[in-house]
């Protein structure tokens, strides 16, 4: 895997969302302490999340024909430019709640633009057998990044200067843009011409037809809704299952916190290889969707043994939600990149992310709605319950099948069949 990282352009790529991804994490604490002590009302605290994640559910798939029809790389760095500039503009607004979600939002835009031209770039960069590898180390990167990212911005906090942590974020952005600007992406597939002159509203929805009619790419955008409305409603719970339910410290909060991190990261670079190396990717994914499942049910017994266990069994089963996190999202991501034609791969992880921010939103909802009438204990266990019976049946679908027969080692894969029938050349 970090082998990829001798690739000089892949190694530029990497560095980007290391130093990109930084800026986020130590940002993100900041607007939620600054929010938290603005308002003091829970409802704008969870506006924030709203705000990060609405643009891309909303607007992503309307920004997705643009990495099919335009320089995947210059869309990278026009949208780093772009979200530089909104955060220096929160320096001036850091006193204003309504303004800062406001930034918050139209800095999502500039990711919803950022996102889908990144994914689709990673074939190019280090080839299609090398997919999986590249998923595995951007999301233990990301991982990782989530757990330094806020660590800085505690201790930025202490010092009491917002104005230098937008200023740090700001810096990240620019310094991403530099790295990218020496990458050297193939232009080809960017050469195709949509069928039939289409303009840009018709190839929104006809990159929405050509996924939902490989049932490979269909049962993966099925299986997503499941696992991320589990995922938003996890999110929303996990918070008060630690304090209020467990009633932790507040330093062993940030400890258990991180510990997710520190599992994702395991999972991402060393545990989920490993698995994939032993399985068909499409196994790995739902057998993690399964488990996540039932660890979600554990937290039931989890509280009748911690007081005879004390925490440690806490930070276990916290480790485990990160671990678990990767064993769905790499073989999920890179299944669904791997088998996306090249001529539509912006759209596809357009759609991708907006399905997965969409049902996410939904999870956030719902999960609270849930533990306001059964309690957050029994909301997180019945949450993993349905998920568990949701997906139990997936495997009798067609495009599990399908799914099933793909091979990383061997590509086998039915692209040219669909390219063919769009009346575009096949991707090179």
């Amino acid at each position: 895997m970090l082998g990829l990282l001798k690739n000089r352009n892949y190694f530029r790529f990497w560095s980007a969302q290391i130093i990109s991804q930084l800026g986020d994490g130590v940002t993100r604490l900041a607007i939620i302490y600054l929010v938290a002590m603005l308002s003091k009302d829970p409802l704008e605290i969870g506006l924030v999340i709203f705000a990060q994640l609405l643009p891309t559910a909303v607007f992503g798939i309307f920004f997705g024909p643009l990495a099919d029809k335009y320089s995947r790389k210059w869309l990278m760095v026009g949208s780093d430019f772009y979200r530089m500039t909104i955060v220096l503009l929160m320096i001036f607004f850091h006193d204003s709640v309504p303004a800062l979600i406001t930034l918050i939002v139209f800095q999502g835009l500039g990711t919803a633009v950022f996102n889908p031209a990144r994914s689709a770039s990673i074939p190019d960069l280090v080839g299609e057998k090398n997919i999986q590898q590249a998923i595995s180390l951007s999301q233990g990167t990301k991982a990782a990044m989530d757990i330094i990212g806020p660590s800085i911005g505690g201790l930025l906090l202490l010092m009491n200067n917002y104005t230098a942590i937008f200023l740090i974020d700001a810096a990240t952005f620019l310094l991403s843009a530099f790295l990218l600007l020496q990458i050297t992406l193939s232009a080809t597939i960017h050469k195709h011409e949509q069928p039939g002159g289409e303009g840009y509203f018709s190839s929104i929805g006809s990159g929405i037809k050509q996924v939902v009619s490989m049932p490979a790419l269909r049962f993966l955008l099925l299986l997503l809704m499941p696992v991320t409305l589990v995922v938003g409603a996890l999110n929303t719970n996990l918070v008060a299952v630690l304090t209020n339910v467990f009633k932790v410290s507040p330093a062993h909060f940030g400890l258990l916190e991180a510990s997710v991190g520190v599992g994702a990261i395991v999972g991402a670079l060393f545990i989920g290889p490993y698995l994939l190396k032993l399985l068909r990717p499409s196994t790995v994914m739902l057998m993690g969707t399964i488990i996540v499942g039932a660890w979600m049910v554990i937290v039931i017994p989890l509280d009748m043994i911690r007081p005879a266990l004390g925490i440690t069994p806490i930070y276990l089963w916290c480790l485990m939600i990160g671990v678990l996190n990767t064993l769905i999202n790499v073989p999920l991501s890179s299944l669904f990149l791997g088998a996306t034609p090249a001529f539509f791969r912006g759209r596809g992880q357009a759609l991708l992310g907006a399905t997965a921010n969409s049902f996410q939103l939904i999870g956030i909802l719902a999960g609270g709605w849930i533990a306001g009438y059964i309690g957050v204990l029994n909301g997180t266990a019945l949450s993993g319950l349905l998920l568990i019976i949701a997906v139990v049946f997936f495997p009798l679908l067609k495009g599990y099948k399908e799914l099933h027969a793909i091979d990383p080692k061997n590509k086998k894969k039915p692209i040219k069949a669909t390219e063919e029938k769009a009346g575009l050349p096949a991707a090179k």
